[in-house]
C-alpha cells in the first residue's frame, strides 16, 4: 500500500471544520455534533484520503466510506459511532497506489478512465483547488468548452466531462456534492477525480444541443461564486451568488413544464416502455447497464422531451424552483413507484429500488453545487441532472406512480409513543449500518422540513399531468422514510437487516 503523503497544513486545508453549507435549499446540521465528533469525522476523512482508491474493487465500485461518515455526522453522530461506520468500510477498501507519471494540463486528456491515474488526478486536482478554488476549478474542469466540445489536440474526441460528472450512477456528482455542502475540498478534490477516472456514459447524456450553451460558460465563469477557500464565510457565498443573479435584467416567469409531467408522459406512451425498447430483464446487481442501452436507443427522443423543460441560470428564483421540482419528482419516482410495485417485489413489501435510491440521494446536492456555478453552467447541470432522471426511470422498467392510492394507505411509521415520527426515524438511521439509509433519510428529513406544509391540490394547481397529483403532499417524505425503514429494517429496535432491492419494475 502506498499511503498518499500529504502535509498536515495540506490536510487541514482540505478538510478543515465543516462549513455551514451554502444554500437555503441544502441541509443544515442536526444537533449532537461536537468538538469531539468533529474531531472523528476530520481524522476519519483525512485517513480515508490518503489511504484508500476510489473504486474499493476491481468492478469499479465507489468508495462510499466519506459519504456515510459526513451523513451521520450532519445528522449528529457521536465519535464513537463515526469512528465504528470508518472502521466498517476500511475493513475491505483497495489501498491507494501511485500512478505511473504525474497529471499535468498537457497530459490531462491522455489518462481519462483509466483507475490507475486516480492518484495523480487526485494530487492534480488539490493543486488546483488549492490555487483558484472551487468555483473556478467546476467551472474549468468540469463545465466549461475546454472540458466538453473541444478536442483537446486535433483528431482527438473531447473530454466530455460533464458526462463523466454525470456517469457512474451519479457518484462523481454526489462526492462532489459533499464538498460543496460542508465546503471541503478535499472533498472536491476526490469527486473530481473520480470524475476523471470514470468512463463516458452515452453521448446521449449530454447532448451537444444543449453543451452548445458552454461556449457562453467561458465569459460566464467571472460571474461564478468565490470558492469558500477564497470566502472563509458561506455567507460571502450567498451574497455573491445574489449579487450575481440579481444583477442580470428580470426574467419572465418560467413557461416551462413541471419534470413530474415529463414523467407522465413517458409512463402513458408506450414508446417508452421496457418491451418496446427491447430492455432485457436487469442483471440484478449493481453492474445493471440498462440506463446506457436506454441512452442508446431512446436518447434522442429523451432530448426531445426535455425541450419543454428549461431553466434560466440568470433568474435566481427559477433555478431554486427548478431544483424543488427535482427533489419532488425524485422523490415520487422512489416513494410511490416503489409502494405501487410492492406487489411484485420477492418479499411482496416495499420495492426499495437501489438505483432509484441514488436519484434521491444526489438530488440533494444540486443546491449546494449551483451556489459554486455560473449561470449557464447551472442551465446545464439542472438540465442534463434531470435528463439522467428520465432515463433511469425508463430503464429500471417505468413503474406506475399511483399517487392517489399511496396517498390513501396505512399508516406513516409503526405505533410509537413519541409525538414526532423523525425523532425515531433518525435515532434508527443513524446507528443502522447501512451507508446509503442514512443519506436517504437526511435528504427525506430535509424535503420534509423545506415542504412538508405542502396542501393537497397543489400541484393540481401547478398543472402537473400526473394522475393522482392533486393528493400529492408534503406527508410524502415521511411515507418514504417510513417505509424505507420498513424495507432496510428496524435493527436498533430489534428489528431484523434488510437490503435495498434489485429486481426493477419490468412486469405490466
Amino acid at each position: 500500500m502506498v499511503q498518499l503523503r500529504v502535509s498536515d497544513d495540506t490536510l487541514n486545508k482540505l478538510f478543515p471544520v465543516p462549513a455551514p453549507s451554502p444554500s437555503p435549499q441544502a441541509p443544515g446540521r442536526f444537533p449532537g455534533i461536537t468538538p469531539d465528533s468533529t474531531v472523528a469525522l476530520q481524522s476519519t476523512l483525512r485517513e480515508n484520503h490518503t489511504k484508500w482508491h476510489i473504486f474499493f474493487n476491481d468492478k469499479r465500485f465507489h468508495n462510499h466510506a466519506s459519504h456515510q461518515l459526513l451523513a451521520i455526522y450532519q445528522l449528529g453522530a457521536n465519535r464513537p459511532l463515526i469512528q465504528a461506520a470508518y472502521e466498517t468500510h476500511a475493513s475491505y477498501m483497495r489501498p491507494s497506489y501511485e500512478s505511473p507519471e504525474p497529471i499535468t494540463d498537457q497530459n490531462f486528456h491522455e489518462h481519462l478512465g483509466d483507475e490507475k491515474f486516480y492518484d495523480a488526478y487526485l494530487k492534480f486536482f488539490t493543486a488546483a483547488l488549492l490555487e483558484k478554488g472551487a468555483a473556478a476549478t467546476l467551472e474549468e474542469y468540469v463545465f466549461s468548452p475546454k472540458a466538453n466540445i473541444e478536442p483537446p489536440k486535433a483528431g482527438e474526441p473531447p473530454l466530455q466531462m460533464a458526462n463523466r460528472f454525470l456517469s457512474g450512477l451519479l457518484h462523481p456528482l454526489i462526492h462532489t456534492g459533499y464538498g460543496a455542502e460542508f465546503g471541503l475540498l478535499g472533498m472536491f478534490a476526490e469527486g473530481l477525480a473520480e470524475t476523471a477516472v470514470h468512463l463516458v456514459t452515452a453521448p446521449a447524456l449530454t447532448p451537444s444541443s444543449l453543451m452548445q450553451y458552454a461556449t457562453a460558460a467561458a465569459s460566464d465563469a467571472k460571474n461564478a461564486t468565490v470558492s469558500r477557500l477564497a470566502s472563509l464565510m458561506p455567507s460571502l457565498v450567498l451574497e455573491q451568488f445574489s449579487r450575481t443573479t440579481q444583477s442580470q435584467p428580470v426574467v419572465a416567469p418560467s413557461k416551462s413544464v413541471h419534470a413530474l409531467s415529463l414523467v407522465a408522459r413517458l409512463l402513458t406512451d408506450d414508446f417508452w416502455s421496457y418491451k418496446t425498447i427491447g430492455l432485457p430483464p436487469p442483471k440484478g446487481g449493481e453492474e445493471d447497464t440498462s440506463l446506457e442501452r436506454v441512452l442508446h436507443l431512446r436518447g434522442d427522443q429523451l432530448v426531445e422531451v426535455m425541450k419543454e423543460w428549461t431553466v434560466d441560470g440568470m433568474n435566481a428564483q427559477q433555478v431554486q424552483d427548478k431544483i424543488e421540482e427535482l427533489f419532488w419528482t425524485n422523490v415520487v419516482i422512489y416513494a410511490v413507484g416503489g409502494w405501487g410495485g410492492r406487489t411484485h417485489s420477492k418479499t411482496g413489501q416495499f420495492n426499495g429500488d437501489f438505483f432509484f435510491v441514488h436519484l434521491v440521494t444526489s438530488v440533494l446536492f444540486l443546491p449546494s453545487l449551483v451556489a459554486y456555478l455560473s449561470p449557464t453552467s447551472t442551465t446545464i447541470l439542472l438540465r442534463t441532472y434531470l435528463l439522467n432522471t428520465l432515463a433511469l426511470y425508463v430503464a429500471r422498467g417505468r413503474p406506475a406512480l399511483p399517487v392517489a392510492d399511496f396517498f390513501a394507505s396505512g399508516t406513516l411509521v409503526p405505533d410509537d409513543p413519541h409525538p414526532n415520527p423523525w425523532l425515531t426515524l433518525l435515532q434508527n438511521t443513524v446507528m443502522h449500518e447501512d451507508d446509503h439509509l442514512c443519506k436517504l433519510q437526511r435528504t427525506l428529513a430535509h424535503f420534509a422540513s423545506l415542504y412538508g406544509t405542502t396542501p393537497a391540490g397543489h400541484f393540481a394547481r401547478l398543472g402537473v399531468e400526473l394522475g393522482g397529483a392533486e393528493r400529492l403532499d408534503g406527508s410524502l417524505f415521511v411515507r418514504a422514510a417510513g417505509l424505507s425503514m420498513d424495507r432496510l429494517g428496524w435493527v436498533r429496535e430489534g428489528g431484523e437487516k434488510g437490503e435495498w432491492d434489485f429486481d426493477a419494475f419490468y412486469h405490466d
